[in-house]
């Protein structure tokens, strides 16, 4: 049941106080702008340095920082402000929290994974690494010293708190080898496995639960986007979707098997107001589909400032900046990329989700 009055102060009284501290470092959308609008990488920089991000650039070099090493910086703040979030969650929420913050641990276990196949060195993952948990820089090096991914996968699992869901990657990719299928399972059962996490937040706080099941139905919905493209039939991919979001998996059928194409696809897509992005793809000769994903985070993050907004000594406020920080250095990373390569202004907006108001 949700809490209130008194009770509710003793609970979140100090961790609201500490995230809504967080959350005012965060970069807003007119610094966004500018950042957008700069002349280049250093100028970019140079506006960055004046954010929560001063300290994490100058560890790498300050506005005179090489591009390649701007992962670096956006990633170690990323890892910090995890790791803040689950020092000031409450005591009754850490394992929940935990649980929530586990993908960034999952995430940097598939980079590893990935880059054991492609016989990869650790330098070159090192940048996107989540300095976050058991699984940090340190950690992962060290377990990309094993010999192949199924031994690394072994050591990775001694006392993890994955175990189960590592385990049934594992036991998938030995039966077909594709290490690819090790990231989609890991995902599948780490998002189902939120399952009870949704049940325990529908009760606790239903705009939390909510935004959970956003993330999943995007998840879906990126899914059955790009198998559209390549006419993929949906029995092939239907073991690939994650339960617990709102749209179920006979809907995500009937959605798929009755669209001709990716646009009568979108069109029907409720959960989601896709029609921005929509028209953005049928103008586009390129026919890109990372604007649709673009789409949903932005409502993500559009239900998180809300959330962060209105949601007072609860959970919420927890939850909405995890998923916000998320966005945020997702963001950057799309605008300084862009800059690096040197698309047009114009070009970097369309893939940018920060447009919130």
């Amino acid at each position: 049941m949700p809490v209130a009055g008194y009770e509710a102060a003793s609970i979140y009284g100090y961790s609201t106080a500490r995230v809504k501290a967080m959350e005012s470092k965060m970069i807003r959308k007119e610094t966004m702008q500018n950042i957008i609008n700069a002349k280049d990488v250093p100028t970019m920089l140079a506006i960055l340095a004046q954010t929560d991000y001063k300290k994490n650039l100058e560890e790498f070099g300050g506005v005179n920082l090489k591009s390649d090493l701007i992962d670096f910086a956006l990633s170690k703040n990323l890892g910090e402000n995890v790791d803040k979030l689950i020092t000031v969650s409450p005591i009754v929420n850490k394992s929940l929290m935990r649980s929530i913050a586990g993908k960034w641990d999952l995430y940097n276990i598939k980079l590893a994974i990935d880059a054991k196949e492609k016989g990869a060195p650790f330098s070159e993952i090192s940048k996107y690494v989540i300095n976050y948990g058991l699984y940090d820089s340190v950690a992962l090096k060290e377990l990309m010293n094993e010999p192949n991914i199924e031994s690394m996968m072994n050591r990775i699992m001694i006392n993890s708190p994955y175990k189960p869901i590592l385990a049934a990657a594992l036991e998938n990719y030995r039966k077909d080898k594709i290490a690819a299928n090790i990231g989609v399972t890991i995902d599948k059962l780490y998002y189902n496995q939120l399952g009870s996490i949704i049940i325990r937040l529908l009760d606790m706080h239903h705009e939390s639960a909510q935004i959970i099941k956003m993330d999943i139905d995007m998840r879906n919905l990126i899914t059955l986007i790009r198998a559209k493209k390549y006419n993929i039939k949906f029995l092939e991919i239907a073991g690939n979707l994650i339960n617990n979001g709102s749209l179920k998996q006979e809907s995500l059928r009937e959605l798929y098997e009755n669209s001709k194409d990716i646009e009568s696809m979108i069109k029907e897509i409720k959960v989601f107001d896709l029609s921005f992005e929509l028209a953005q793809y049928r103008s586009e000769t390129r026919k890109e589909l990372l604007g649709f994903e673009i789409g949903m985070k932005n409502a993500i993050m559009n239900k998180s400032i809300k959330l962060l907004k209105h949601s007072v000594l609860s959970i919420g406020t927890l939850i909405a900046y995890a998923y916000l920080k998320e966005i945020e250095v997702f963001t950057l990373r799309i605008i300084i990329k862009g800059k690096t390569y040197g698309l047009p202004r114009e070009e970097i907006t369309k893939m940018m989700v920060w447009k919130a108001e």
